[in-house]
C-alpha cells in the first residue's frame, strides 16, 4: 500500500501554495484555489487534527496515499488497525454532477473487486467524498439515500454504461471487458455507507483548526469600520492578563505581608515587593531603571495585541457558527445583514480590553464608539454599511482600500453579499427585518466572549522560591494540565 510517512507529508506541506482568503464570516474558504494535492493534504491534516480531539467514533487512524495508483482512495481510514473507510477528494470549481460522482465511487468499487483487501467488510465501510465546492441538486438527492437510490441507476442502465466507460479508461479494468460483474457491483453499492462534505462543511471544520487554516490559506481580515479599528489599536497601552483565584490571593498575601514597609515600592504601572528604596536609588544611575521598565511595558503591549487578535478570532468563529450556519444557510436572513455582526461585536467587546488601559476621559476621546448604547451602535454601523453599499451599487469604488488584488477580491465579495438585492431601499427593508433575528444572537455571542476577556487583568512576576513549595508546584502541574498543548 502506497502510504506516505509523516516525514514525506511534512516535506509536501512546506511547498504549499496558500491562496488568499478574506475572513468575513459570510463566504466559504477558496478551497478550489488549492492544487489537487494541496486539497488532499488539507483533508488528511484536518481529519488527523480532529482525531487527536477524539471527534470521530467510527475510526481511530487515517493514512494519506502517495497520489498515484491509489485505486480510488486519497486517504484510508482504520479502526483497531482494520480498514473501515476512505476519503476521496475532488477539487472542482463547479458543482460535481451525478455521473461524475457515481463514476468516482464506481472506480473504487471495481478496484475492490480486484483486491478484496481494500474493502474487507462492506457492512462496516464508509466512503467519504470531500468536494471543494459542492454537488448539484440531483447528486445531493442521490447521496441523501444512496443505498436505495443507486438501484435506479442499475434499472436505467447507467451503471453498466459508466462501468464500460471506466473499463475503456483504465487498463487495470480490462479483465472486466465483456464480463461486467453487475450483481457484485450492486451488492457493494447497496451495502457500503456513502457520505459527503461540501465546501461549507469543510470551511466550518477548518475554521475550528487554526493550524490547518494558517497552513493552507493566506488570511486577510476585512473590518468595515477601519478607522474605528485604528483608534482602538492606537489606544492600547498597558496592563496584562491573568485573573487570580482565591488560592492565589492567599499565596500573594503570604509573600507581601512579610515584606517590610520600606521594601515596598508602588509605581502604579507596577509594584515591587522585597526591593529597597536604596536599590531603586541605585537604578536611577545610567538609565538602569529604564532598562527594567521598558521590557514590562513591551510585554503588556504584546499581551494586549494578542488579546485583540484573540477577540477578532473568537468573533469570526462565533459569527460563522451562530449566524452564517444557523441563520444565513437556513435562509432566515440575507447575507448583507451579517455585515453588522463583526464590527458591532468588536466595538462592544474591545471595551473589555481598553477600559483599564487608559483613564476613561481619554478613552472616550480616542474611542467614543465603545461607550455608545447598542441601539446607537447598530444605527451607526448600519448607516455606514448602507452608504458603502449605495456607493458600490452606483459603481463608485473610490473608498475601497487595498492593492488591486484585494480591491478586486472585495468587489467580488460585495457582489456576492448583494445577490438578489437591486437597490438601497431593498437593502434597508431587508436589514430592518433581519436585525430582529440578529440581536438575540449578537447578545449571546457578546456574553460568551465577554466572559473570556475580564476587564481587570493582572500579571504577577515572582522569584524561583516556588520550586521549594510542594503546594505551589502541584498547582502549577494542575494548571499546565488544563492548558492545551
Amino acid at each position: 500500500m502506497n502510504i506516505l510517512s509523516d516525514e514525506q507529508i511534512t516535506l509536501e506541506t512546506k511547498s504549499i501554495y496558500r491562496p488568499l482568503a478574506i475572513e468575513s464570516g459570510t463566504t466559504i474558504l477558496p478551497l478550489s484555489d488549492l492544487g489537487d494535492r494541496e486539497f488532499e493534504l488539507l483533508s488528511y491534516l484536518l481529519v488527523s487534527s480532529e482525531l487527536k480531539k477524539s471527534e470521530f467514533l467510527n475510526f481511530d487512524k487515517i493514512s494519506l496515499m502517495q497520489g498515484v495508483a491509489e485505486r480510488g482512495r486519497d486517504c484510508v481510514l482504520y479502526n483497531n488497525s482494520k480498514i473501515v473507510g476512505l476519503v476521496q477528494c475532488k477539487k472542482y470549481n463547479g458543482r460535481l454532477t451525478k455521473p461524475q460522482t457515481i463514476k468516482e465511487i464506481m472506480k473504487f468499487i471495481l478496484f475492490s473487486i480486484l483486491d478484496k483487501t481494500i474493502l474487507p467488510d462492506p457492512n462496516n465501510f464508509e466512503y467519504n467524498l470531500y468536494v471543494s465546492n459542492d454537488l448539484n441538486g440531483v447528486t445531493i438527492e442521490l447521496l441523501s439515500s444512496f443505498n436505495d437510490r443507486i438501484k435506479d441507476e442499475f434499472t436505467n442502465g447507467n451503471i453498466e454504461k459508466y462501468t464500460d466507460d471506466l473499463i475503456n479508461e483504465y487498463e487495470s479494468f480490462k479483465s472486466f471487458k465483456g464480463n461486467i460483474p453487475l450483481q457484485e457491483i450492486q451488492n457493494l453499492l447497496t451495502t457500503i455507507k456513502v457520505t459527503y462534505q461540501n465546501g461549507i462543511d469543510l470551511t466550518s471544520r477548518i475554521l475550528n483548526n487554526s493550524n490547518v487554516l494558517s497552513m493552507f490559506f493566506n488570511i486577510k481580515t476585512v473590518v468595515d469600520l477601519e478607522s474605528n479599528d485604528k483608534h482602538i489599536r492606537k489606544a492600547l497601552d498597558d496592563y496584562g492578563l491573568t485573573l487570580l483565584t482565591d488560592k492565589d490571593l492567599k499565596i500573594l498575601k503570604q509573600r507581601i505581608e512579610n515584606t517590610q514597609e520600606n521594601n515596598r515600592i508602588n509605581l502604579g504601572l507596577m509594584d515591587f515587593f522585597g526591593y529597597s528604596k536604596e536599590f531603586f536609588d541605585f537604578l536611577q544611575v545610567d538609565n538602569k531603571f529604564k532598562n527594567i521598565v521598558e521590557p514590562f511595558s513591551e510585554m503588556q503591549n504584546l499581551l494586549n495585541k494578542y488579546l485583540m487578535d484573540f477577540l477578532s478570532n473568537e468573533i469570526s468563529k462565533s459569527v460563522f457558527n451562530e449566524i452564517t450556519m444557523k441563520l444565513l444557510n437556513t435562509g432566515k436572513i440575507h447575507r448583507f445583514s451579517i455585515g453588522i455582526a463583526e464590527p458591532y461585536l468588536f466595538t462592544r467587546l474591545s471595551k473589555n480590553i481598553l477600559i483599564k488601559s487608559l483613564p476613561e476621559e481619554i478613552l472616550r476621546k480616542l474611542s467614543p464608539d465603545t461607550f455608545k448604547s447598542k441601539e446607537e451602535l447598530i444605527l451607526q454601523i448600519s448607516s455606514f454599511l448602507f452608504k458603502t453599499s449605495e456607493e458600490i451599487l452606483n459603481g463608485d469604488y473610490s473608498n475601497l482600500v487595498g492593492d488591486n488584488e484585494l480591491v478586486q477580491m472585495k468587489l467580488r465579495l460585495y457582489e456576492h453579499i448583494h445577490k438578489g438585492i437591486n437597490n438601497i431601499e431593498e437593502i434597508k427593508l431587508r436589514f430592518d427585518k433581519d436585525i430582529k433575528l440578529l440581536i438575540p444572537v449578537l447578545d449571546k455571542i457578546e456574553n460568551r466572549i465577554s466572559s473570556l476577556i475580564p476587564e481587570e487583568r493582572t500579571i504577577i512576576i515572582k522569584d524561583s522560591s516556588f520550586l521549594e513549595n510542594k503546594e505551589e508546584l502541584e498547582n502549577i502541574k494542575k494548571t499546565l494540565g488544563k492548558l492545551k498543548n
